[in-house]
């Protein structure tokens, strides 16, 4: 079982510490609590320490640029019990919809294992993008703290069709 790390919010592990890893081939639909629905990623993450494997299954939300990351219940397991965890986490990414694959990360030379794994987007502090135009709307119009009742159901009709499309 996996469980939500709050916490974590980008993979600031050494590309050397990465034993294997898995990426959806394309993005999926998904609302996560907070955010608007919207395209997301998957990566599936095997890291190494010693003799423990920590499993991570990362989700990338195209639109909000944020990295949501979930973990087993359990934390950190024994090296003979990582294909067992890392298989769960496979199966967790997979009933959500998306479609992994493995990227042949262990072959790679060392230096191409370092700039694949500083491309990928869980493993960058990323910003949102600002406003279109730089500035904030209740600046423009002096509508600070008005909030429009029509604009406020339709995000929460798009927060509960997305975790109901979701959940399917």
């Amino acid at each position: 079982m996996f469980v939500e790390h709050k916490q974590l919010q980008f993979l600031n592990v050494p590309a050397s510490k990465v034993a294997r890893l898995n990426t959806s081939g394309c993005n999926v639909q998904m609302a996560f609590s907070g955010y608007p629905p919207q395209m997301c990623g998957s990566y599936l993450v095997s890291i190494t320490s010693k003799n423990k494997v920590l499993v991570l299954v990362a989700f990338y939300l195209s639109e909000s640029h944020k990295s949501i990351f979930f973990v087993p219940k359990k934390g950190e397991v024994p090296v003979e019990d990582a294909e067992e965890t890392f298989e769960e986490g496979f199966v967790f990414a997979e009933s959500m919809g998306f479609v992994l694959s493995e990227s042949d990360y262990h072959m790679l030379s060392t230096k191409d294992q370092q700039k694949l794994w500083a491309s990928l987007p869980i493993c960058q502090k990323l910003e949102p993008p600002a406003e279109a135009g730089g500035k904030d709307k209740s600046a423009v119009d002096g509508s600070a703290g008005v909030v429009d009742p029509l604009d406020e159901y339709r995000e929460r009709s798009l927060k509960s069709l997305g975790r109901f499309l979701s959940s399917m």
